[in-house]
């Protein structure tokens, strides 16, 4: 029982029938309260009649009331004027209930007064003290309409109906926001073995459907973030075997003088290959914060620093780009963008404006572009195409992933487009300021 009551359905349940009892008790409570209305008959017909009684009395003269009374008298119950009347001292339900009816129709004040004059038989010789003038008119009655029903098995049954019926709707109720929580959490659970899941179904309130996206999301990242580190291990583990197979053959070789040259290349190699995947692990870490940068500025000295170690490149566009940014991410995105130009073309164009609020920065070259069935598959981390991959040691297709995953983090996109007749343009697109 404790396990039930510690889940949000039995929580809820406990609630709705903690609820539909305090109902109940309250029902029952007001049926007993002697200031509620009382139920009818009683005392409404012995009510009514005892307030015809005073309206006829009070449009008639004094001199004439008794003879009216002694006209007016009926079966169980009498009416007197008295100059001091002496007040019983009883008091139950039905007094309470005839004060009650009495107080309504005559407006009365606190001077109106019921009592009971015999204790032992309480439904017997009610006392009703009206002020009529200066004097009191004293009516004796008896309770004899019928005992009210107060406690009946229509109304009992049509109270259980009621907490039975709240409480079975809410339990269906809650049972279907419960169980997408339920399958959050199968699916969570899961995932936590098997980063494969499928996706969960976003269904239920709005802020479970927002759970689940979220989950979905999160889901997809990690499956993608551990993805791309297996392929990196992979790539870079088969790509290192190369230079240190050379280089143990040097050492094994039977020479006394081993090339330096070709081991300080072999250890570049290695180098760039680790320097990659570490830049690509930490492209996303998000410690850098956000500045103004001039990108316009940037591009041009970037442009200039090419030109100057031999490189056919140029920059065309405003001197002055103000961009809200990480100024040494973008400067990565922007240099791994050149090398990729300078190593596939000859002649490189790099150009940058403003439009509605976007940056678009285009790195234009004339080499042989990229197949239009690939264009987005070289995005992708470690894929890289086998004729221009043979050419460039080193490299283990992580530039433009890198790339992508930063201008991601910008709100950007990354666009590859082939040129005619031949040629490819990189284009980045990002927001000016966010």
């Amino acid at each position: 029982m404790p396990r039930v009551f510690a889940t949000t359905l039995g929580q809820i349940l406990a609630i709705v029938a903690g609820s539909s009892a305090a109902t109940l008790l309250l029902f029952i409570v007001l049926l007993f309260y002697p200031g509620a209305p009382p139920s009818p008959p009683w005392p409404w017909q012995t009510s009514y009649r005892i307030v015809a009684l005073v309206d006829m009395l009070s449009a008639t003269p004094d001199a004439d009331r008794v003879r009216v009374l002694a006209a007016a008298g009926r079966a169980r119950m009498t009416a007197k004027l008295v100059d001091d009347a002496v007040i019983c001292k009883g008091s139950t339900l039905d007094t309470h209930d005839l004060e009650a009816a009495l107080r309504a129709e005559l407006h009365a004040g606190a001077a109106l007064t019921v009592r009971t004059c015999d204790a032992r038989q309480p439904t017997q010789n009610l006392q009703v003290l009206i002020p009529l003038g200066q004097r009191t008119l004293e009516i004796r009655t008896d309770r004899n309409e019928r005992e009210p029903d107060r406690f009946t098995i229509p109304f009992f049954g049509a109270l259980a109906f009621l907490c039975v019926g709240v409480a079975g709707l809410s339990a269906w109720a809650v049972s279907r926001v419960i169980r997408p929580l339920r399958r959050l959490s199968e699916k969570a659970d899961a995932f936590g073995r098997d980063i494969t899941v499928a996706p969960i179904d976003e269904e239920g309130p709005l802020e479970i459907r927002r759970a689940a996206h979220a989950f979905n999301r999160m889901q997809e990242r990690i499956a993608r973030s551990m993805q791309s580190r297996t392929r990196m291990l992979a790539a870079i583990s088969h790509d290192l075997r190369t230079p240190l197979t050379r280089m143990r053959l040097q050492l094994d070789a039977e020479k006394k003088e081993i090339e330096r040259a070709k081991l300080l290349r072999d250890i570049d190699l290695m180098q760039t290959m680790v320097s990659s995947a570490l830049a690509f692990l930490t492209s996303d870490a998000g410690a850098e914060k956000k500045e103004w940068l001039d990108l316009g500025a940037l591009l041009g000295t970037l442009c200039d620093e090419y030109a100057e170690s031999g490189a056919a490149i140029r920059y065309d566009g405003p001197d002055q780009i103000p961009f809200f940014c990480k100024p040494d991410a973008i400067q990565r995105v922007l240099t791994n963008l050149i090398d990729n130009a300078i190593h596939f073309g000859t002649e490189i164009v790099v150009t940058a404006a403003l439009d509605a609020g976007n940056v678009v920065i285009d790195v234009t070259d004339d080499g042989p572009g990229i197949p239009a069935d690939r264009l987005q598959d070289v995005i992708e981390p470690f894929v890289r195409l086998d004729p221009a991959r043979a050419q460039r040691p080193g490299s283990v297709g992580l530039g433009l992933s890198i790339v992508d995953d930063i201008v991601r983090s910008h709100g950007g996109t990354l666009a590859l487009i082939n040129r005619e007749p031949s040629g490819l343009i990189a284009r980045v697109t990002m927001p000016a300021s966010n």
